[in-house]
């Protein structure tokens, strides 16, 4: 954990308050509407939620793919990698996963930047242009428009 820091705006001359986040390591940035909503849809499996967050917790910074496959997955998360793969193809379906490049047959994905991000604000901004918004049931879509790219 990083030491405070003291701040000061540059129009009135008053200290702003900063501190680090007091994360063990790297943070993202999570739509919780969207992710409240798939954890508390009925068309998705404790399994498929189960690997929703964890996709959240390892999609790598920016729009790169996680380089592992089903397999790698599976052992990681303890199931088998036939399970994995079902999972992620499901997933991929409602554009909750992305697919972000190949190695041979198998898809490398990452988590949609609809719904997590690690980046800065512009970047996510950049990311969402190259993505459709996922697909999740019983998500109402109450974020202001102007917030999504066109």
């Amino acid at each position: 954990m990083g030491a405070a820091r003291r701040l000061v705006d540059a129009d009135t001359g008053e200290a702003v308050p900063y501190a680090p986040y007091a994360f063990s390591g790297d943070h993202i940035q999570v739509d919780k509407a969207r992710v409240e909503a798939i954890t508390e849809s009925c068309d998705f499996t404790p399994s498929q939620k189960f690997l929703v967050l964890w996709w959240i917790g390892i999609s790598p910074a920016g729009m790169e793919p996680l380089r592992a496959t089903g397999a790698d997955i599976g052992k990681r998360v303890g199931m088998t990698g036939d399970a994995v793969g079902k999972i992620n193809r499901k997933l991929l379906k409602r554009r909750i996963l992305v697919e972000r490049g190949r190695i041979g047959n198998y898809k490398l994905y990452r988590i949609s930047p609809y719904i997590a991000f690690h980046g800065t604000g512009i970047e996510q901004r950049e990311a969402i242009k190259t993505c459709r918004p996922p697909d999740i049931p019983g998500f109402d879509g109450t974020a202001p428009s102007w917030r999504e790219a066109k």
